[in-house]
């Protein structure tokens, strides 16, 4: 493979050749002989994956161990695919070039539904056959990633799907099939599919539904943070170093898949990510650094990181970036201690315009909230913030959409320069108090995008996410199996890169949908509360009955608190997995 890349002159034939040459700084080299190969392959293009930490974890966690070799591939685009066919070259990995195929297993990360086809198009692309059940001694497919809480539209592809926190299964799952890799290389697969249906956090869809709860870990400080980390050649979509502070958050948005899949919170001391923040400083050329988490801003010693970790930062001016805001006014507070040293956007989610709305998806901030936090923010010397809301919400009305004219418009005349709103369609997701919920469809989506239309101009910019798009990653994110037929219809009809706004065609999907008797509306309706849901042997460890009461107040627009500071809200979690919150307040 590496000589065809050099001597082919492929590479002046393709955009973006550094994707497809690895040799990146601090990647991982290995005698293959006598381990365990592993190749994790990231269903996007180079620069999305690269940024992409869960595969770099991963990539770290299993190349500590002495008898495994972890590789990477990422799915190469249009023009590169078609090249690699021409000359009959398959998948391979950026460390050693070797084919996909040689691998014992091949492990798929899941972060979006749309990107269901590229996993495809990766199997297609190492000669390895789509359908589990015609597989015999090829690698063992693997998924994991939040798309893997509902694997059913994906179980007829996967050999296994890793629930949860991936550190905490993989290594061991990993183990069992080096101690049988005989049942592997003899094509009995089967018997070895059944010994890993019994490693917690691994469903095997062959045995059948079998009920599975995610793997946890306990502590994060147990999993070194990564010092050395890959450093690509290419501008990757968040070129930055990513440092993850806190896994989990217990605000108990409604709507949010991640809030509740990664329960409970835990959190990373401050001196063990000062000592990674440092040695990263030494080992990479990054001009900014990210503490990435689902709400970092509520980490109980965010004051003292920064505190600690800016004046690492100053010297060669590294910027740091925070995923988002927190609406208050100590948010502000913190981030104008950022921008000390180099300005950065400011981003809040208030998610609803009205307060009535906010209250039913349990967004516990206030419009004082946001107007004292957005003029602290501008009398701070930001001229720009961008704000995010969904709609489609449960009991959304016309008026809470008039809410968030109003409230755009309020913030923009607080004396912002640019005011950015971004609106997202409501998706109802798999182990959720709203998966319960109805999406609304294509024509209503947009007529609902056009009361906010009139916010376009005089200082505020709308972007909004396409209702067709929105309608397939609804039926893709609730689906089963009957729907997973529909994805390779839509594969062998040419959808590939859905995620990426100018590929997707709608008219591929439905197409597909129609030839597979999918009937749409019936897997965007609302579910009764009492209904067995396609996910439900899947268990992230929230109680049933939990999100069946918060769906329950929240048609009747009652709050619940964060069990981090008012108390245990009964969600089950810590009882089910035996864990419990890690907080590192100092």
């Amino acid at each position: 493979m590496r000589k065809w890349l050099v001597s082919s002159g492929v590479l002046n034939r393709v955009s973006k050749p550094s994707r497809y040459i690895g040799k990146e700084l601090n990647r991982v080299m290995k005698n293959p002989a006598e381990k365990l190969r592993i190749l994790l392959a990231f269903p996007d293009t180079y620069e999305v994956g690269m940024s992409h930490l869960g595969l770099k974890i991963l990539y770290k966690e299993l190349n500590v161990v002495d008898g495994f070799y972890a590789e990477r591939a990422y799915l190469p685009w249009k023009d590169m695919i078609g090249e690699m066919r021409d000359a009959e070259i398959p998948l391979f990995s950026l460390e050693t070039y070797t084919p996909a195929i040689d691998f014992d297993i091949l492990g798929i990360t899941l972060q979006y539904e749309l990107c269901y086809s590229n996993v495809l198009a990766v199997l297609d692309l190492a000669d390895i056959p789509l359908l589990q059940k015609e597989r015999t001694t090829e690698p063992i497919v693997l998924g994991g990633g939040p798309c893997s809480t509902n694997p059913e539209p994906m179980a007829d592809y996967f050999d296994a799907f890793v629930i949860g926190d991936g550190e905490a299964v993989t290594p061991i799952l990993c183990n069992v099939v080096k101690e049988n890799i005989y049942l592997l290389k003899s094509g009995r697969r089967s018997e070895l599919l059944q010994l890993l249906s019994q490693v917690q956090g691994v469903y095997v869809p062959s045995v059948g539904k079998k009920a599975t709860v995610k793997a946890v870990i306990g502590d994060l400080s147990d999993y070194e943070m990564d010092s050395n980390p890959l450093v690509p050649y290419m501008r990757t979509v968040h070129d930055r170093a990513v440092f993850e502070v806190m896994r989990g958050c217990n605000r108990g948005c409604r709507f949010c898949q991640a809030g509740m899949i990664y329960r409970p919170v835990r959190e990373r001391g401050v001196e063990e990510i000062r000592r990674s923040v440092r040695k990263v400083l030494e080992q990479t050329g990054y001009e900014e650094i990210s503490f990435l988490s689902l709400s970092t801003m509520d980490h109980s010693s965010i004051d003292l990181l920064t505190e600690e970790i800016l004046p690492l930062l100053q010297p060669q001016r590294v910027a740091l970036s925070l995923p988002s805001t927190r609406i208050d006014s100590f948010g502000v507070e913190i981030a104008s201690k950022i921008a000390s040293i180099r300005k950065t956007g400011l981003t809040f989610a208030p998610e609803a315009g009205s307060q009535r709305l906010r209250n039913v998806i349990n967004k516990n901030v206030s419009e004082d909230d946001l107007m004292s936090t957005v003029k602290a923010a501008r009398n701070n010397g930001w001229q720009r913030v961008k704000l995010y809301f969904m709609i489609g919400l449960p009991t959304e009305r016309d008026e809470d959409l008039e809410e968030i004219v109003r409230l755009a418009r309020r913030v923009k005349a607080v004396g912002f320069r640019e005011v950015s709103v971004s609106a997202a369609i409501f998706i109802p997701k798999a182990h959720t108090p709203f998966q319960f919920a109805q999406q609304i469809g294509e024509v209503e989506a947009a007529r609902r995008l056009g009361i906010l239309k009139r916010l376009s101009g005089r200082g505020i910019q709308l972007s909004s996410h396409d209702p067709s798009s929105s309608t397939i990653e609804g039926v893709l994110s609730r689906g089963n199996r009957e729907v997973g037929k529909a994805i390779l219809k839509a594969y062998r009809l040419g959808a590939i890169f859905d995620e990426w706004n100018e590929e997707f065609d709608a008219a591929i999907w439905h197409e597909a949908f129609r030839a597979e008797e999918i009937d749409v509306d019936d897997y965007m309706r609302g579910y009764d509360t009492h209904e067995e849901l396609p996910w439900e042997h899947i268990s992230t460890g929230i109680s049933k009955e939990f999100l069946i009461e918060e769906y329950e107040k929240a048609l009747r627009e009652e709050t619940t608190g964060d069990c981090r500071w008012e108390g245990c809200t009964g969600c089950a979690v810590c009882q089910t997995l035996n864990v419990s919150n890690v907080l590192r307040k100092v």
